[in-house]
């Protein structure tokens, strides 16, 4: 995680974090958590109630407030016609939260990844003259970011092309928000979960595409690779995939993981000759955070993205010599990984 923002973060006393919806949203809020974790600061998160990230909050034991929101998967929907309402009524709830807050604390600040309710927090914030930091993960911001970043401080970049949305004396490019066990990559699995290994000498391959979206990805490995024994795989399959487990069965030296721990995924990466994925720019960062040995990244985005993000996400990877494999382009997969294994005639011996 990059040190100015950690240091930013560490004046506060009190932090309030905003963010989730899904896992690419949590996972850098956890990660702020872990960073903070042997500071004084003290943390709680604003969210929605019965929520994957209230779920989590709980388990890290961070207290955590909802307030009522708005899910919307598309502003085409008829109900984006309660929007206003939803705000002014997430604006209070969370203005009462944080004057609490502020009354006994004035050395507080809130920290926003993208969450549905991040504007009406935000906005509940600048009225109280609490200080607002916003981090943008991808090329191309979402509706509550371009929204929220007048009321903010600071704006945090995951990529330096995202400067164009902003005003950018407020803008500081830092990457992505990782989990501390990507800046040490330890030399041995740790955890006592889900402990996953490579097994065979073979090129190995690790695929990392989410819960949702991936069914086509995972199609197209089992079709085309069901008598294909060059190489290894490890896939995460992730909630929603996990009855596809028995498909991948079909694949020789193939492990298909409903959940793979960051932890594990640290140590993976380190022995990982092929990585593909979709578009998540967490993940990503990830996947090439270790400098002794940065996989090949196959980066397959979806072309129905909001404002197609994930493709320009992609295009950024593909300027540091990974690959963009386009949705439409899909039966190429297989074509695309031998190529990849003809330049390297022994990827273990090229790292």
């Amino acid at each position: 995680m990059n040190e100015n923002l950690l240091n930013i973060l560490k004046k506060y006393s009190t932090i309030i974090l905003v963010g989730g919806w899904t896992g690419w949203h949590i996972q850098p809020i956890v990660s702020i958590v872990k960073n903070l974790k042997n500071t004084n600061t003290q943390l709680t998160w604003i969210g929605w109630s019965n929520s994957e990230e209230a779920k989590v909050a709980h388990n890290e034991n961070i207290p955590f407030l909802p307030i009522p929101i708005l899910k919307l998967s598309t502003t085409k929907s008829f109900k984006i016609l309660l929007y206003p309402i939803y705000l002014c009524i997430g604006f209070f709830r969370a203005r009462g939260i944080l004057k609490k807050y502020h009354s006994s604390d004035n050395n507080i600040a809130i920290f926003s990844k993208w969450w549905p309710g991040s504007i009406a927090i935000g906005i509940a914030g600048w009225s109280l003259g609490i200080p607002l930091y916003i981090h943008e993960s991808d090329t191309i911001p979402g509706r509550s970011n371009r929204t929220l970043w007048r009321f903010a401080k600071k704006i945090f970049l995951g990529f330096e092309d995202a400067k164009k949305y902003f005003n950018t004396e407020k803008c500081e490019v830092v990457g992505q928000i990782l989990d501390p066990i990507f800046s040490n990559h330890p030399t041995k699995i740790t955890t006592h979960q889900n402990t996953v290994i490579w097994k065979t000498d073979k090129p190995h391959i690790l695929v990392i595409c989410g819960s949702q979206w991936a069914k086509s990805i995972f199609d197209a490995i089992i079709n085309q690779f069901k008598d294909d024994t060059s190489y290894e795989w490890i896939v995460a399959l992730w909630k929603l995939n996990t009855n596809m487990q028995s498909a991948f069965a079909d694949i020789q030296n193939c492990q298909a993981i409903s959940w793979i721990s960051q932890e594990n995924i640290a140590h993976l990466i380190q022995d990982t000759d092929v990585a593909i994925s979709r578009w998540s720019a967490t993940t990503l960062a990830e996947l090439t955070s270790n400098n002794e040995n940065i996989p090949k990244l196959i980066i397959v985005p979806l072309p129905y993205s909001a404002g197609n993000h994930q493709y320009y996400n992609a295009i950024e990877y593909e300027k540091i010599w990974h690959i963009l494999l386009e949705q439409d382009n899909i039966k190429e997969l297989k074509n695309t990984i031998n190529k990849l294994n003809s330049y390297a005639r022994n990827w273990t011996e090229n790292k």
